[in-house]
This record gives C-alpha cells, sequence and structure tokens, in this order.
C-alpha cells in the first residue's frame, strides 16, 4: 500500500505546479482479440476480445504486475488499480481537471458500468518521447460487455508534456530548479503503444 501510494504521490505534485490541476493519484489466455483500425484522423476504435468484463480486467492486472523490471514498460505502466480500488482517483479529482470529451463522456457513466474498469499510472515523474515531447499521462481502460466478450476503449487522462526545469525565486519549497509541466494533447503513439499491450495481456501473451 505504501508502494502504491508512492507511485501515487507524482499527481500530487504536479497538482502544486499546474494551479487547479487536481489529482490524487490476466485470466483466460486463449481469448481472441480483435482491433479494427481507424481511418485516418478518426478516433481509436475499440478492442473487443473473447473474455467476460471481469476476465478481461483480471487479464490486464496480471499483465502490468508480471512486467519485467528491466523494460521500459514498467515505468510506463508502472501500477495497475481495478475500479472502486482505495487509491483509484475519485470522480471529483478527475473531474477538476480540464476535462476531454471522451474523460467526461466515462465520468458521466454510472458507476455500475465502471466496475471492471482499471487505471494504470506511470512511474514517479517518468516521461517518454512521444511526437518530440517528453510525455507523460494515466490511463483508464474501460472494460464493457460485448455479447459474451468484452469491448475495451482507452483513455488518457492528464496528458502532460515536460519542458525542463527553470529556477524560481518562490517555488514550492523555496528557490531552486523546478520541473516545467503544461497540460498537452493525448499522444496518438502512445495509445498505438498501450492498444498493442493490451492486445497481448488479453492475448494471454504477457
Amino acid at each position: 500500500m505504501r508502494n502504491a501510494l508512492k507511485y501515487l504521490h507524482r499527481g500530487t505534485m504536479m497538482t502544486t505546479r499546474l494551479g487547479n490541476w487536481k489529482q490524487r493519484l490476466g485470466a483466460a489466455c486463449c481469448g481472441m482479440l480483435l482491433i479494427t483500425p481507424a481511418a485516418p484522423g478518426a478516433a481509436p476504435t475499440a478492442l473487443t476480445a473473447a473474455l467476460t468484463p471481469p476476465q478481461a480486467q483480471q487479464a490486464i492486472l496480471r499483465a502490468v504486475q508480471g512486467i519485467a523490471p528491466q523494460r521500459e514498460q514498467r515505468r510506463r505502466y508502472r501500477i495497475a488499480l481495478p475500479f472502486g480500488a482505495t487509491l483509484f482517483p475519485p470522480d471529483a479529482d478527475l473531474a477538476s481537471a480540464p476535462l476531454a470529451p471522451a474523460l467526461a463522456a466515462w465520468l458521466a457513466l454510472p458507476a455500475a458500468q465502471r466496475q471492471h474498469d482499471v487505471l494504470i499510472a506511470p512511474d514517479i515523474d517518468y516521461f517518454w518521447n512521444a511526437e518530440g515531447r517528453q510525455y507523460s499521462c494515466q490511463f483508464i481502460i474501460h472494460v464493457a460487455a460485448d455479447g459474451t466478450g468484452s469491448r475495451l476503449t482507452t483513455l488518457q487522462v492528464r496528458p502532460t508534456s515536460y519542458a525542463g526545469k527553470r529556477f524560481e525565486l518562490l517555488g514550492r519549497t523555496g528557490p531552486g530548479r523546478y520541473m516545467q509541466l503544461q497540460p498537452t494533447t493525448p499522444s496518438a503513439s502512445t495509445e498505438a503503444d498501450l492498444r498493442r499491450f493490451l492486445a497481448a495481456a488479453l492475448a494471454g501473451e504477457q
């Protein structure tokens, strides 16, 4: 539990530096996964898998837990939390950030329709290259029933770019060099990377 709080502490740091940005921050291996490419410029389509929502959720949680320490994914997908877990950010915290339409729509869903969702958060202050930016975000994986299987959609929560450090005389803890963090647009390459990770997780390949 203490380790989980440590990894989510990154959100508290971002809160101070971004003003009103507030943040607290697998099962059947035989499931078939279908990914339909989106048209250029269109929103990514959902992933579908022949796993029930509880099975899909557990597959994702296990995949994150099973990432080898030496892999880059270990830092990008540092912790995974099921919806309703103690450390899963409450709706009020998520709604305090500038809301993208997809996140607003997710927040409008009844809790019963989100019960199999997963939050994935990166390591503290970890940024990766995405379209020429040093980029970071958290992810919400929405898992919905789709016949006898599941349909998964992904959200990038609080997409942030890192623009180096700058000396501030009146910084949070006094004079010093502070990280310059700025809200940014979601990353297409990060979305593609996450979808590949989820495809492997749902196919039992992680």
